[in-house]
């Protein structure tokens, strides 16, 4: 029994680390949509209607600027109430060597797209350019797009 519960608690250590979201490759581009700081979030596919602000708690949230870490619009974002909605992604470009997070709170038809000026900061001034890269992405936390870990909660569809 003792030799159990030894090789549970290993068991259990390792979990959470298999549990974290896997990297993948995915195209993204730019949309000088996005770098109009003045435009008003109720345009993207995450306003929610029944909040006043893009996201609970943040009704101060109505223009792009606002946005710090930057927009991200990705394909499986349908509506403001799916689970991509405001949520935090890591791309990862050259090897790694250069990173961003950006917000998820729009939606693309393909691919991920940013604005100029975020996939600027990531390509070193060349997103022109390129026009279109092949970035790693992973789903993080949103602590690493700026948000403390208590304002990290959504309200679901049933308390708004």
């Amino acid at each position: 029994m003792i030799h159990a519960f030894h090789v549970l608690i290993p068991f259990v250590t390792i979990a959470p680390m298999a549990l974290s979201a896997p990297a993948f490759a995915v195209s993204l581009t730019y949309d000088r949509l996005y770098d109009d700081g003045d435009r008003s979030l109720s345009n993207v596919a995450c306003w929610n209607p029944n909040v006043p602000g893009l996201f609970p708690d943040h009704d101060e949230w109505l223009v792009q600027k606002n946005v710090a870490p930057g927009i991200l619009a990705i394909p499986t974002i349908d509506g403001w109430d799916h689970a991509d909605c405001v949520s935090c992604w890591m791309l990862e470009w050259n090897g790694g060597e250069q990173a961003r997070p950006l917000l998820a709170i729009d939606r693309s038809k393909a691919g991920f797209v940013t604005s100029f000026e975020r996939m600027n900061s990531l390509t070193e001034g060349k997103a022109e350019e390129l026009k279109t890269l092949v970035v790693n992405a992973t789903r993080v936390g949103l602590t690493n797009c700026g948000f403390a870990p208590q304002e990290a909660r959504r309200e679901s569809a049933d308390e708004l």
